[in-house]
C-alpha cells in the first residue's frame, strides 16, 4: 500500500473520469444499447460458455452454481481472516508468543507483515461473499439464474489460485530462496495478480452480470444490481489507475486507486446485499425513494472515511477534500436510516431471518463507525497524525464488525436461496450474528481505549511516566476470540444447509417480493418511485380509501409513499371554498369528446387506433392534443392538455392507454345519466379482441373488469374471460 503523501490536484482529473465511465454505464444499463443489445448478449453468451475452450466445461451449469462457489470460497478466506486476526491481536499482547516456532525456520517480525496479510485476506473474503451474494440478488431479476453460472464458478476458482499464489505460496519460495532484489520481483508479482490478473477475472463477471440483467422483465430494475455493476466497474477502474500510477511513478493515480478499492468499492458491496436482503425478508417495499437516491448518488461524489491514507496539498485542495470527506457521512445515514427504517416495518420477519438481522445490526453500527472514523480520517488527510494508530483500529473494527456482518448476511440469506435448501440450524445462526457483533465491538472499544491512553500519556509530557497497553490487547484478544467462533459456526451451519433434505418453495423469483402495495387516495407517485421501493409488475397496488373508526377520528390507509419528503401527513385545515354550480361534475372537454364520438359512431377503439400516430399502444401529450383538435373539441395550450392527460391517467405514466381511455369516456357518460355510457364501454370492449386485451397489464384488466363489474380476481385468462363474458 503506498501510504506516502501525495499533490491532490491529478486526482480530481482521475475522480472526473471515474465519474464519468459511472454515469456511462449507468445509462446504458438502464435504457439499453438499442439495437445491439441482443447481438451482445449472444457475442457474451458464446465468450463465457466457450472461453477458455474445455476449462468452462468442467463446471456445472446449474441455477445457483456460481453464487454457491463465490460464497463458499469466501467463507474458506474468510476464516483464514478470523484466525490471523486473532493471531495479530494477541502478538501485540505477547510478542514472543510464536517464538517457539522458530525451530522450524519461522522468524516473526514485529507483526506488520501480518497486519498487512490479515488486511489483505479480509478484503478477500469480504469481497467474495458480499459478491456472491449479490449474484444471488441478479439472478432472480432474470430467469433465476445467472447467464452462465459454469462461467461464474471458473472465475471463482481462478481468482482464488492467484490470490493463493501470491499470499501463500510467493513468500514461502522467497523464503527458502537466495533471490537477488526480491521486493522488487515480490512488488511486480503482488502488482499483476491484484491488479492486472484480477482486472480480467472481473471483466469476465462484469459480463456474466449485464447479460443476466439484460433479461430483466420490461420496466423491472434492482437497486442491488445496479450497486454490483457500479462497483465491479469502479474497481476496474480503480485497477488500472493503480497500474498507469506504479509504471509512470504517478502516487496521486495509486492513491485514488486505494480510495475507491479499500473505500468505495466495500461500502457499494454493503449497500447492495443489504438492499436485497432486508426487504426480501421484510416482504415490504424500500421505506423512502428520497433516501435510496441520496444514498446511491452522494456515495460517488465524496470520499469514504474508511482506510484513509495521507494527502499533502495546497489549502484550498485540502479544504475541499475535507469538505468531500465530511459530507460522505450524508450517503452512510440516508442508506442506514433508510434500510434500518425498511426493517421496522416488519420486525417479526427480520428477526425470524438470521442473514437479515445480520444486515439489519450492521446497518445500526455502520453510522457509528463512520463517525469515529471521519475524526481520524480528517487526522490522516491533513498530516496531523494526532490520532497515532485509532484510525487503523477503527477500520479494522469496521471491517472485523460492520464487514463481517455483512458477510453472515451473504452467507445465512442468499446460500439458502441459492442452493434451494431452507436455512439449517437458525438459532446457531443467531447466535454466531450475535457473538460477531459482541466480539468485534467490544474488541474494537478496548483497544481504542488503549490508543487513548497511550495518546494522553505522550501528551501529558511526563517522561517518568509509561504506558503500558497490554492489558487492553488483552481483552480485546479474549473478546475478539468470539469472532473465530462466530465464524466456525456459520461454516457449520453453510455446510449443513447444502446438504438439508428440507427445500425452499422459491429457491428465486422474477416476481417481486412486495406482493401488495397500498397507496393513499391522493397522494402522487411514479412507477420509477415504486420500481425503487421494491414494487414489481406483478404487485398489486391498493387504493387506501378514509374509514371512520368507533372514536370519531379519521383513520387512513398508511404506505410508503408517505415517507416521501414531499407527503405532509397531517396538513393544516383549509377553508373549503364554494364550488359554483357550473363547474361541478367532470371535465366540459371530456363530455365534449363523448358527444363526438356519439355523432361520428366511432367505438372508444377505432378512435383511440386513429390517434396512436406511433402504433405504441399509448398516447402522450401531444397525440392527445391533437385528438381534442381534430374532434372539433377545441385547441388546448400543453399545460390544459397535462390536465386532462392526469385525470385520465391511472397509473400515472404520463401516457394514456385504451383502457384508461375507455373508462374516462364511460365514467363521463355515466356521470350525465348519458344512456350511451354503457354503449360506449361494450363497445370498446368488443371491439378488442382477446389478443388485444392480452398485451395489457394485469392492473389494467382489473380496471376494465371493475368499471363492468364483473369478477377482478384470478389470473390474467380468468380476468380477460369475464371481461368477455366467456
Amino acid at each position: 500500500m503506498n501510504n506516502g503523501a501525495v499533490n491532490m490536484e491529478p486526482v480530481f482529473i482521475s475522480a472526473a473520469i471515474l465519474l464519468t465511465a459511472l454515469l456511462v454505464v449507468s445509462y446504458y444499463v438502464n435504457n439499453g444499447v438499442g439495437t445491439m443489445g441482443a447481438p451482445l448478449r449472444q457475442l457474451a453468451l458464446f465468450l463465457m460458455n466457450k472461453a477458455p475452450v474445455g476449462l468452462v466445461d468442467l463446471f456445472k451449469d446449474e441455477p445457483g452454481s456460481g453464487s454457491r462457489t463465490w460464497i463458499k470460497y469466501g467463507t474458506g478466506w474468510f476464516i483464514l481472516t478470523v484466525i490471523s486476526g486473532f493471531i495479530a491481536i494477541w502478538h501485540n499482547y505477547d510478542p514472543t508468543a510464536l517464538d517457539s516456532l522458530a525451530s522450524i525456520g519461522w522468524s516473526y517480525d514485529d507483526g506488520s507483515a501480518l497486519a498487512d496479510f490479515t488486511s489483505a485476506v479480509m478484503l478477500i473474503s469480504f469481497t467474495y461473499l458480499l459478491i456472491g451474494g449479490c449474484l444471488v440478488a441478479v439472478a432472480r431479476t432474470g430467469n433465476n439464474r445467472l447467464a452462465s453460472e459454469a462461467s461464474a464458478s471458473m472465475i471463482a476458482l481462478l481468482y482464488t489460485a492467484a490470490l493463493s499464489f501470491n499470499l501463500i505460496l510467493i513468500p514461502i519460495i522467497f523464503k527458502f530462496a537466495d533471490i537477488a532484489d526480491e521486493q522488487t520481483i515480490r512488488d511486480l508479482i503482488s502488482l499483476m495478480v491484484n491488479y492486472v490478473a484480477s482486472s480480467l477475472f472481473f471483466t469476465a463477471l462484469l459480463i456474466n452480470v449485464l447479460a443476466t440483467y439484460s433479461q430483466r422483465d420490461e420496466g423491472t430494475t434492482s437497486v442491488t444490481a445496479w450497486f454490483l455493476i457500479m462497483a465491479i466497474v469502479a474497481k476496474l477502474v480503480a485497477s488500472m489507475y493503480y497500474v498507469i500510477g506504479e509504471a509512470a511513478d504517478i502516487t496521486q493515480m495509486a492513491w485514488m486507486s486505494e480510495r475507491i478499492i479499500e473505500g468505495w468499492v466495500p461500502l457499494i458491496l454493503m449497500f447492495a446485499l443489504a438492499y436485497h436482503v432486508i426487504p426480501h425478508a421484510a416482504n415490504v417495499p424500500i421505506w423512502s425513494g428520497s433516501l435510496l437516491n441520496a444514498n446511491m448518488v452522494l456515495l460517488f461524489v465524496t470520499v469514504p472515511p474508511f482506510f484513509m491514507t495521507a494527502a499533502n496539498a495546497g489549502d484550498l485542495l485540502q479544504n475541499v477534500g475535507a469538505l468531500l470527506l465530511t459530507f460522505s457521512l450524508l450517503p452512510l445515514f440516508a442508506g442506514s436510516v433508510n434500510l434500518l427504517a425498511t426493517a421496522s416495518s416488519n420486525s417479526s420477519g427480520i428477526l425470524k431471518n438470521p442473514g437479515a438481522l445480520s444486515a439489519t445490526l450492521a446497518m445500526f453500527l455502520l453510522p457509528i463507525f463512520a463517525v469515529g472514523s471521519y475524526f481520524t480520517a480528517m487526522d490522516t488527510l491533513t498530516g496531523t497524525n494526532q490520532m497515532l494508530t485509532m484510525s487503523s483500529t477503527i477500520d479494522n473494527g469496521f471491517m472485523y464488525t460492520v464487514g463481517g456482518l455483512m458477510m453472515l448476511s451473504a452467507m445465512f440469506s442468499s446460500y439458502p436461496l441459492a442452493s434451494g435448501n431452507k436455512l439449517a440450524e437458525p438459532s446457531r445462526a443467531n447466535m454466531s450474528v450475535w457473538f460477531m457483533m459482541l466480539g468485534g465491538l467490544t474488541a474494537t472499544i478496548t483497544m481504542l481505549i488503549g490508543d487513548f491512553t497511550e495518546k494522553a500519556v505522550l501528551d501529558s509530557g511526563v517522561e517518568e511516566v509509561v504506558a503500558s497497553t497490554s492489558g487492553f490487547y488483552l481483552v480485546a484478544a479474549a473478546m475478539f476470540y468470539l469472532v473465530p467462533i462466530s465464524v466456525i459456526l456459520a461454516t457449520l451451519v453453510l455446510i449443513r444447509t447444502s446438504t438439508s433434505s428440507q427445500k425452499l418453495t422459491e429457491v428465486g423469483s422474477k416476481i417481486s417480493d412486495v406482493e401488495i402495495y397500498t397507496l393513499v387516495e391522493g397522494t402522487s407517485t411514479t412507477i420509477q418511485q415504486l420500481l425503487g421501493r421494491g414494487v414489481g409488475v406483478n404487485t398489486t397496488l391498493m387504493i387506501g380509501d378514509a374509514t371512520e373508526d368507533d372514536g370519531g377520528s379519521t383513520v387512513i390507509a398508511v404506505s410508503a409513499t408517505l415517507h416521501n419528503d414531499e407527503i405532509t401527513e397531517f396538513p393544516e385545515e383549509e377553508p373549503i371554498e364554494e364550488v359554483p354550480e357550473e363547474h361541478k361534475g367532470p371535465a366540459k372537454e371530456l363530455m365534449m369528446l363523448v358527444d363526438y364520438l356519439k355523432s361520428s359512431g366511432q367505438t372508444v377503439f377505432e378512435f383511440f387506433k386513429s390517434i396512436d400516430l406511433d402504433d405504441s399502444g399509448s398516447i402522450d401529450g401531444y397525440e392527445f392534443q391533437q385528438a381534442l383538435v381534430k374532434s372539433d373539441v377545441g385547441e388546448f395550450p400543453p399545460w390544459e392538455v397535462d390536465g386532462l392527460v392526469a385525470a385520465i391517467d391511472l397509473d400515472s405514466d404520463g401516457n394514456i392507454n385504451l383502457p384508461e381511455l375507455d373508462i374516462a369516456l364511460a365514467k363521463i357518460a355515466a356521470a350525465y345519466s348519458s344512456p350511451d355510457a354503457e354503449v360506449l364501454e361494450s363497445e370498446a370492449s368488443d371491439e378488442m379482441s382477446k389478443s388485444d386485451l392480452n398485451k395489457l397489464k394485469k392492473a389494467e384488466l382489473i380496471s376494465i373488469a371493475k368499471e363492468k363489474g364483473v369478477a377482478e380476481t384470478g389470473t390474467k385468462a380468468d380476468l380477460i374471460a369475464a371481461i368477455l363474458g366467456e
